[in-house]
């Protein structure tokens, strides 16, 4: 079974404000949420967006535990009640001992003794990059850019304000042009290179 690192967005603000970890249909799922998840949700709605998937269960325990400590590091406001590695994996309760034995070893931190635990290749280079303070690995870097780049949730220009965005290069910067239609910096770019919305002349 394959598993995949989720993030939640406000319906009304857009802003992220939870991680989590799952399968099927876990993203979408208001059941089995936390408290603080239900009282954001209540007042400002929710979008669900998979930001990374085809991960085996292992190595989505990690890589949630990755995505919360880079997103708060980044400034992001996260409702998550733990640092991740927490729970189950969408419903099933039927793990064993020696797994769990392993996700509370995870959950610890990268400082803490892993004797007797098995590791892949993969998240063992993961570890070592934490600890050495190398720069970000391809599963941050993935994962910031799907959430603060755009993505098919985010807010979308009319005809006009992409005309009145290629018409104001060179005389509004990336960063004003964004702020006026409420959209992320690098999209100001990708217009000005041509690189989206081409079927608007």
């Amino acid at each position: 079974m394959q598993y995949y690192i989720y993030q939640h967005r406000a319906l009304d603000t857009n802003n992220i404000f939870y991680i989590g970890k799952g399968k099927d249909k876990r993203h979408s799922d208001k059941n089995k949420r936390g408290r603080y998840w239900k009282y954001y949700v209540a007042k400002h709605g929710f979008i669900s967006e998979i930001i990374k998937n085809n991960l085996n269960e292992e190595l989505a325990f990690f890589a949630e535990m990755e995505c919360i400590d880079v997103y708060k590091k980044r400034g992001i406001l996260l409702v998550n009640a733990t640092n991740g590695g927490e729970g189950c994996s969408g419903y099933s309760m039927s793990h064993s001992e020696e797994q769990k034995r392993k996700w509370s070893i995870m959950r610890k931190g990268v400082q803490s003794p892993r004797k007797g635990v098995k590791l892949t290749d993969e998240t063992k280079e993961k570890i070592r990059i934490a600890r050495t303070g190398k720069p970000l690995s391809n599963l941050h870097c993935e994962a910031i850019s799907k959430s603060l780049l755009g993505n098919k949730h985010t807010a979308k220009l009319t005809d006009d304000e992409i005309r009145f965005v290629r018409a104001n290069k060179g005389i509004m910067t990336h960063i004003e042009l964004g702020n006026k239609f409420n959209v992320h910096k690098n999209t100001i770019h990708k217009i000005w290179r041509g690189e989206r919305y081409k079927g608007v002349i």
